[in-house]
């Protein structure tokens, strides 16, 4: 059901935490101010009504209002202690006797333990959803709730999730983030008990749900604890590169000149932070400037808590006596971040890196599994130094960031060796070097680090409803196409029609943003807020592949138009358009479409593609064998209605959700689970199996983008521009810097042989084969079909397929590939007279079949029939596969 009331929308994010401010709600806060530019309001419950262990549950909030008063409205459960067990007590018991084990109680205490605390978790789930409902929330952010803090809040919120998204038709509403994992977090004290913590609430699979955590190695382990049931993205923290703000040097209150070098210290003073090799450090520097002459100095700003760990605080004091540099020692206190500020006048963090020249982060090896300083650093235009602490490679390193590196590892976490000191000190004796290092990490930082949190979710959950006039949802996938997607924005934009049959009113545009890391989102998002005549919505799909992007907004565009005949209370016709973001469609591209579709009464509809002849003007061999192919397809799409391709097709949505929309497929690439890459191509499959009509709209024209011949030409010609072996990949054709065919030359007249065979070999089997093969009874009742065949033909071609059936006892071809082997065995059987009828209806330039498979070289004509069926059922050695090709090639 469809809530008016949700807007304006709201987010609420949900700390396990229990602490005012920490990284965690440092996080939370920067995704709060980027929901706000989308004019989400952002509440927030700090978790002191969760965390027991914080010495805070039940604290009343005071100063945190304060804190927060510019990015969160706190809120919290109202008079949750009177929740049946939902107290400190209970809490406390329950954690030890399930998690720590300790007291070992008996399996009937255990039960009734456990039954109490699904009472209480029940009740609880439903206080929660009434204040979503109460706040109108949106969307959800739940920090570090996999952590078994307290299982009966856990529980609930889960349950929480499921009651409000259903009941609001909501899609992926939540983003469940994991800072830190049992398996990491306080594991010498056994704060959670052992693996494989067997009462800890596991991630629960959900469509409303998306998993987060920061790097590869928490990822791997929970999924794995969830028996891969769910599947986790690796999210980086992020940092602010908009360069915004107004800071202040601190430099001139510590009398220190412009000459001398500042390093920042902005971490926790505890030992594990090992600020020891900072202060050995700046004793060394010092030193290499007095022994050779060099006026100036060296200074180490520390932004800690010294409270927090006296006994190393007086530790760090001692040693900087011992070695003769307290007086280049500054600790400055605690720090907030400019965000957070709640007093205007004092000093920031971000003040601090204004002021010094770089940012240390020298932590031991096993404590810190992200690294905030070095981000920061980066953002901020700094140059840092850093260990190779444990994360380092997979967060930083990786990326090409450059810095000054503290080579250490498990068993030698040392101080700072000469080697790591010489280079530091050249690198602060040269300014311009130290300028360019810092620049050229800015922009690194600014594509991986710049935060898109809020894209996880789908910030269009809150827009106003379909409009009543809107008869067509067009979806198109996006990943990484910031230098077409203007270009295909405006071809969107710019429909014509007649009749007024698709004016701006008649449809709107669903982009899914497959997690691009350029500024493809921020063109859109432009272009929406420039071009306000047409709905313009932008979602995000965080399971990589084009598969699961299109059927995220094809389900999308289906709930929405759901929800507008509800409240309208009549059912509409609505079709679901899917476009490519790298293709250009022509002016009457959608009207075309939809006309043929409304006029023929079509369930599925195909487009007419083609390629721009100027992008190929030197390249002629090369053009006319692709001419060749689509004059192929004009043939077999008007006799047939053609399968859909993801480029350009439309779909009733009665018929979608009937088949159940686009369905992922799965394959095994180089050991892992991949998408197959055939969703349209199948999704087409089952709605005509399921008596969908299919039909050609000639006249809707799509312009391909040539780069996908252009990238990968060397593969056209060998067969494998989209795979081998039966696996179909998609390969990513963006023209890069190595060299392209297109500026090279044409194919010679050999490759244009090549590339026609392979071309017309996978063509064949998929194009005229396979709609014979789901629909036998076509060759018999349409007049066109047994002309293109001849009467002969069509008869025989009817019998043999019937043969496989019975013979084979396939009764089914819907499912994935199960044509597959009979269409290849037809094309084999009958391809002398299927090229005949080409020849006949497309011209005596379509030529002959290509030459058999060596193997058949021995094979006597009378066993032709039998060796055929045992080549295409041999999928171990995948040669059936590689002749026919995978993929369209053109």
């Amino acid at each position: 059901m469809y809530r008016k009331d949700m807007h304006p929308a709201a987010a609420i994010f949900i700390s396990f935490d229990a602490v005012a401010v920490s990284g965690i709600t440092v996080e939370a806060s920067k995704m709060a101010k980027n929901l706000a530019r989308h004019q989400i309001k952002s509440y927030l419950d700090l978790g002191y009504d969760i965390k027991i262990d914080k010495g805070k549950f039940g604290k009343p909030y005071d100063k945190e209002y304060e804190i927060y008063s510019d990015i969160f409205d706190l809120v919290r459960i109202e008079d949750i202690d009177s929740l049946p067990h939902y107290n400190v007590d209970f809490l406390t018991h329950s954690h030890n006797v399930l998690m720590g084990r300790v007291p070992p109680v008996s399996s009937r205490e255990q039960e009734e333990l456990l039954l109490a605390i699904n009472e209480s978790s029940l009740r609880l789930a439903h206080r929660i959803v009434q204040l979503w409902d109460k706040l109108s929330i949106s969307y959800v952010i739940v920090e570090n709730g996999t952590l078994p803090e307290n299982i009966i809040y856990t529980k609930a919120l889960y349950t929480a999730i499921k009651i409000y998204g259903e009941c609001h038709c909501l899609g992926n509403f939540v983003i469940w983030r994991d800072h830190d994992l049992m398996w990491s977090s306080e594991k010498n004290a056994m704060k959670y008990g052992a693996a494989p913590y067997p009462h800890a609430i596991k991630p629960v699979r959900s469509k409303h749900i998306t998993y987060v955590t920061l790097n590869n190695h928490l990822k791997k382990k929970l999924e794995e604890w969830c028996d891969y049931d769910v599947e986790v993205m690796v999210k980086k923290n992020t940092y602010d590169f908009t360069e915004h703000g107004r800071y202040d040097s601190i430099r001139e209150n510590f009398f220190i000149r412009d000459s001398d070098i500042v390093i920042a210290r902005t971490t926790r003073i505890i030992p594990q932070k090992r600020l020891d090799r900072d202060i050995y450090l700046l004793n060394r520097l010092n030193q290499l400037f007095s022994q050779n002459d060099i006026d100036r100095k060296v200074f180490l700003f520390v932004a800690g808590d010294p409270d927090e760990n006296r006994p190393y605080y007086q530790e760090l004091n001692t040693l900087a006596k011992k070695l003769s540099v307290e007086s280049f020692i500054k600790f400055v206190g605690p720090l907030s971040h400019k965000s957070m500020l709640s007093v205007g006048d004092a000093t920031t963090i971000e003040d601090l890196y204004y002021s010094c020249d770089l940012v240390s982060f020298l932590t031991s090896w096993d404590y810190d599994s992200y690294g905030n300083p070095v981000g920061e650093a980066i953002s901020n235009r700094r140059c840092y130094i850093t260990t190779s602490y444990e994360y380092y490679w997979e967060v930083y390193g990786q990326y090409g960031f450059e810095a000054p590196v503290l080579k250490i590892s498990e068993e030698n976490d040392c101080l700072p060796d000469e080697a790591f000191v010489k280079d530091l000190y050249l690198l602060i004796n040269n300014r311009k070097l130290m300028n360019d290092i810092a620049r050229r990490n800015f922009f690194i930082g600014k594509r991986l680090l710049s935060d898109n949190s809020a894209n996880i979710l789908d910030l269009t959950c809150h827009e106003e409803r379909m409009r009543d006039t809107v008869v067509v949802s067009v979806v198109v996938p996006v990943y990484n196409e910031t230098d077409r997607i203007r270009e295909v924005l405006l071809s969107l934009f710019n429909q014509k029609t007649h009749d007024g049959l698709i004016a701006h009113d008649g449809y709107e545009l669903i982009f899914v943003d497959n997690n691009s890391t350029d500024d493809s989102v921020d063109k859109i998002n432009t272009f929406k807020f420039q071009n306000r005549s047409l709905d313009i919505f932008l979602i995000h799909e965080s399971i990589q592949g084009v598969s699961s992007a299109r059927k995220r907004g094809m389900d999308y565009a289906s709930v929405r138009s759901k929800a507008r005949d509800s409240h309208l209370g009549a059912q509409k016709k609505h079709y679901i358009v899917s476009a490519d973001a790298d293709c250009i469609v022509d002016p009457y591209w959608l009207h075309a479409l939809i006309e043929k579709m409304v006029e023929e009464n079509g369930d599925i509809g195909t487009c007419n593609y083609y390629y721009n002849e100027e992008a190929f003007r030197n390249r002629p061999n090369l053009f006319r064998e692709i001419q060749k192919t689509l004059r192929c397809r004009e043939v077999s799409f008007s006799l047939f209605g053609g399968f859909p391709d993801g480029k350009g097709f439309a779909v009733e949505r009665t018929l979608y959700d009937k088949v159940g929309g686009i369905e992922i497929f799965y394959q095994l690439s180089n050991g892992r689970f991949v998408e197959h890459l055939s969703d349209d191509w199948d999704f087409g499959i089952r709605v005509i199996a399921e008596g969908g009509k299919p039909v050609y709209a000639r006249d809707s024209r799509v312009e391909i983008n040539s780069r996908r011949v252009d990238t990968m030409l060397d593969e056209v010609i060998s067969g494998t521009a989209y795979g081998q072996d039966g696996i179909i990949i998609m390969k990513d054709v963006r023209p890069g810097e190595e060299k392209q065919w297109s500026t090279l030359s044409d194919t010679t007249p050999a490759q244009s042989q090549q590339v026609w065979c392979y071309s017309i070999k996978d063509y064949v089997p998929k194009n005229i084969v396979l709609p014979a093969l789901l629909n036998p009874q076509i060759l018999l009742d349409d007049i066109t079909v047994r002309h293109f065949f001849t009467g002969p033909v069509a008869d025989c071609l009817y019998q043999r397929i019937h043969e496989i059936m019975r013979d084979s006892r396939i009764i089914d071809f819907k499912p994935i590939h199960a044509y597959k082997t009979p269409a290849y065995r037809l094309y084999f059987e009958f391809r002398d007279e299927i090229f005949c009828a080409m020849r006949r209806a497309i011209g005596d330039d379509i030529g002959f079949p290509p030459p058999l498979p060596e193997c058949f070289d021995v094979v006597k004509p009378e066993d032709f029939e039998r060796f055929v069926y045992y080549f295409c059922e041999d999928r171990e050695s995948g040669e059936a596969h590689n002749y026919f090709a995978n993929g369209g090639v053109f």
